[in-house]
């Protein structure tokens, strides 16, 4: 078993069947759309940018697509090029869990938690939220949400609070 030190940077991904890409919800999911020569180079650039959670990669075109999306908002589908293949970073509470709130050197260039300047603290990185065991992506609107921070604040979202006090969706 490896130290955590050995660890930086370690993502574990699951691929689809070739001839698929992946469909963000939204634009603003697309974070790199660039060449790579490999099936490999692409896995490790989305691996080296903690905001990814998808990547999909043509072999005969050399596309490689980086989003901050995963299936929650966004769908693998079926493509014309039988050369296409999406890889979803596997998100277990284990990854979050032992250094969530802790000093900053438990989070140091982890993929997974950022240091928080304010607090001095390992916390979810941009984009996402802490839902108690982990740090999935923040919502987009009308999306349900059952916490304050659960809304992408980037798009000036927050999770609506009816008149019972209990959190609704995310609106502006």
């Amino acid at each position: 078993m490896s130290s955590p030190a050995h660890a930086i940077y370690s993502a574990t991904f699951s691929l689809s069947l070739q001839g698929h890409e992946f469909q963000p919800q939204y634009d603003v999911q697309l974070i790199f759309n660039e060449a790579a020569q490999s099936l490999i180079l692409c896995s490790a650039a989305c691996n080296q940018n903690p905001s990814c959670r998808t990547f999909d990669y043509d072999s005969s075109s050399h596309r490689c697509r980086l989003f901050e999306a995963d299936l929650t908002n966004g769908a693998i589908i079926a493509t014309g090029s039988q050369t296409s293949i999406v890889g979803s970073v596997i998100l277990s509470a284990s990854l979050y869990a032992s250094m969530y709130n802790q000093s900053c050197s438990g989070c140091q260039e982890n993929r997974y938690q950022t240091c928080s300047s304010t607090t001095n603290t390992c916390q979810c990185p941009g984009n996402s939220y802490w839902n108690g065991s982990m740090c999935p992506l923040q919502l987009f609107e009308t999306a349900a949400c059952s916490q304050i921070d659960a809304c992408r604040s980037d798009l000036n979202l927050s999770c609506n609070i009816n008149s019972y006090g209990g959190f609704t969706q995310c609106l502006t």
